[in-house]
C-alpha cells in the first residue's frame, strides 16, 4: 500500500497514492523513455559527427560545441529544473520539458548549417535538464522506499546500456539513411518517441507540487553559466583561432570566478537559505572525493569517443555501420560491469572495484592504441578495448555514486544527486574539449592519412594516464575514508 506522506493534501504525493500498481507501471515506462532519450542523445552524435562535418561543413571547433554545449547546458541547469519542478509540479514541468527537448531535437535534424546545429544542441541539452530531474522525483513520489531500490536499479541498468548504445544506434540510423536524411536521423528519432511520452505522461503522470517548494537560485545559476563558459569556450575555441589574448584571459578568469561563485553560495545559503548547491555539501568528505574522481573519471569515455571516432571514420575509413559494431563491445562491456560483475567485486573488494576498473580501462586505452598503430587497423584487439572501456568504466559508475551520496542528508539527498549528475555532465563536456585540444593540435588538418590520425591518438594517451592516475588516487582516499566510517 502506497501511504501518503504527512503534509501531502494537494500535492503530488496525495495523487500517486490513490494509484494502482498497473498504473504506476506504466506511468514509469512514460518517464524511463525520457530517461533513456537524454542518454540515448549524449553519445549519439558522436558516431555521427564526421558527417555532419562533411555535409554542412563544421569547423573542428563547431564538433566539439556540437557535443560539449548539450553536456554543458544540461549540466548547468539540472539543479535549477529540479527546484522548478518543486515549485512547480513534476508532471506540468515534465511535459514541458519533454515538449521542448522534441521541438529541440527537430531544430538539431533540420538544422540547414552549423551554427543553427550548435544553438539548437544548447538549446536540447537546456530543455534535458528541464525534463531529466523530473524523473527521478516521479519515481520518489510514486514508489515507497521500500520499493525504490529496484527502480533505481531498472535506471542504472537503463542508464549503461542507453548511453553505451547510443553510437550503435546512430551507425545504424545513418547507414539506413531513410529518406535520404543521413546523420539527421540521430536527431530526429527523438519525435516519435517524444511524443509518445508526451502523451503517456499527460495521461498516466500524477498531477500536483512538490511538498517543500524552493524558489530558484537564478543568480547562482548564471554564475555557474559563467564559470563554464570561461572554462570551456577557450578550450575549445582556442586552438582554432590560435590562441588570442582575449581567449587566454577568459581561461584566467575561471579561477576568481569560480571562486567568486562559491562565496555567493555562501553568502546566499547564510542569508537566505535557498542556494543553488549548499556549500555545506562540499565539506562532506565522501561528497568532495567523491566528486573529485568523477571530475577525474568521467571525461575518459567521452574523450576517447570523439578520438577514436576520427581515428576510425575519418583515418581508416570505416562506414557509420562498421563504427556501429565496432561501438557494440562497449555497450556489452558497461552492462557486464554494471549488472554481472561489478556487483560481485562489491561484496569483496567494496568501493576498491573502481581501482579494477581504472586498471581495466587503462589497459583498454593502450590496447586500443596499439590496435591503430601505424594507421593499420587490428579489428580483434579493437574490439577487446573496447569492451575492455565500456567494462572499466561499468565497474567505477554505480559503485562511485553511491559512495558520493552515502553520507548526504536527507533534506539533500534532491541537490546532491542533481550536483552529482551536474559534475558528471561538465566532465564529460571537459573530456570532449580537452582530447579535442590535445588531438587536434597534434593531427595535421590538411592530411587525411590514417597514420597521422593515429599518431594524434597516441599524442592524446599522457591526458587519459593522468586522468586515470588522479582518479585511481581519490579511489584509494575514498576506499579509506569508507573503510574508517565502518568502524
Amino acid at each position: 500500500m502506497h501511504h501518503t506522506v504527512s503534509g501531502t493534501e494537494g500535492s503530488a504525493y496525495a495523487a500517486a497514492a490513490a494509484f494502482s500498481p498497473r498504473r504506476r507501471q506504466l506511468a514509469l515506462v512514460a518517464v524511463a523513455l525520457a530517461f533513456v532519450m537524454d542518454l540515448l542523445d549524449t553519445t549519439i552524435v558522436n558516431v555521427a559527427i564526421p558527417s555532419i562535418g562533411s555535409t554542412i561543413g563544421a569547423d573542428r571547433a563547431a564538433l566539439e560545441w556540437i557535443i560539449a554545449g548539450y553536456a554543458t547546458a544540461f549540466a548547468v541547469l539540472l539543479i535549477v529544473g529540479g527546484r522548478l519542478g518543486d515549485s512547480y509540479g513534476y508532471r506540468r514541468m515534465f511535459l514541458l520539458g519533454i515538449t521542448l527537448f522534441t521541438l529541440t531535437s527537430m531544430a538539431c535534424g533540420l538544422a540547414p548549417d552549423a551554427l543553427s546545429l550548435q544553438i539548437a544542441r544548447v538549446l536540447q541539452g537546456a530543455t534535458a535538464a528541464m525534463m531529466v530531474p523530473q524523473v527521478m522525483a516521479l519515481v520518489q513520489v510514486m514508489y515507497p522506499p521500500e520499493q525504490r531500490y529496484k527502480v533505481y536499479t531498472v535506471f542504472g541498468f537503463l542508464g549503461g546500456f542507453s548511453a553505451a548504445l547510443g553510437p550503435i544506434i546512430g551507425g545504424l540510423l545513418i547507414d539506413a539513411n531513410w529518406f535520404n536524411l543521413g546523420w539527421r536521423l540521430t536527431f530526429l528519432i527523438n519525435l516519435p518517441i517524444g511524443l509518445f511520452s508526451l502523451v503517456a505522461g499527460w495521461r498516466l503522470l500524477p498531477p500536483g507540487r512538490g511538498v517543500n517548494a524552493v524558489p530558484v537560485d537564478v543568480i547562482g545559476a548564471a554564475l555557474s553559466v559563467l564559470v563554464l563558459f570561461a572554462l570551456l569556450g577557450p578550450l575549445i575555441e582556442g586552438p582554432e583561432h590560435g590562441w588570442p589574448v582575449g581567449l587566454i584571459m577568459l581561461l584566467i578568469a575561471t579561477v576568481p570566478l569560480a571562486w567568486g561563485t562559491l562565496r555567493y553560495l555562501r553568502w546566499r545559503q547564510a542569508a537566505r537559505g535557498d542556494a543553488l548547491v549548499p556549500p555545506s555539501l562540499f565539506k562532506l568528505r565522501k561528497v568532495a572525493l567523491g566528486l573529485i574522481c568523477t571530475l577525474s573519471i568521467n571525461p575518459i569515455l567521452p574523450g576517447y569517443l570523439l578520438v577514436m571516432t576520427f581515428v576510425l571514420q575519418q583515418g581508416i575509413g570505416l562506414s557509420a555501420l562498421q563504427m556501429a559494431y565496432a561501438c557494440a563491445p562497449i555497450a556489452l562491456g558497461a552492462m557486464g560491469g554494471i549488472t554481472l560483475i561489478g556487483p560481485r567485486l562489491f561484496k569483496l573488494l567494496g568501493v576498491r572495484v573502481m581501482m579494477v576498473g581504472l586498471a581495466i580501462t587503462s589497459t583498454s586505452l593502450c590496447l586500443a592504441a596499439w590496435s591503430v598503430y601505424g594507421g593499420a587497423l587490428q579489428y580483434w584487439p579493437l574490439l577487446v578495448a573496447q569492451f575492455g572501456m565500456g567494462l572499466g568504466m561499468g565497474l567505477c559508475g554505480p559503485q562511485l555514486s553511491n559512495a558520493t551520496l552515502q553520507d548526504v542528508p536527507m533534506s539533500d539527498a534532491g541537490v546532491a544527486a542533481g550536483l552529482l549528475t551536474a559534475v558528471q555532465q561538465v566532465a564529460a563536456a571537459l573530456g570532449v574539449a580537452l582530447a579535442g585540444l590535445v588531438f587536434f593540435h597534434r593531427q595535421p588538418a590538411a592530411s587525411a592519412a590514417a597514420a597521422h590520425y593515429a599518431q594524434a591518438y597516441l599524442h592524446v594517451l599522457p591526458l587519459f594516464a593522468g586522468l586515470v592516475m588522479i582518479a585511481m588516487a581519490g579511489a584509494h582516499r575514498l576506499a579509506r575514508v569508507m573503510g574508517a566510517s565502518r568502524h
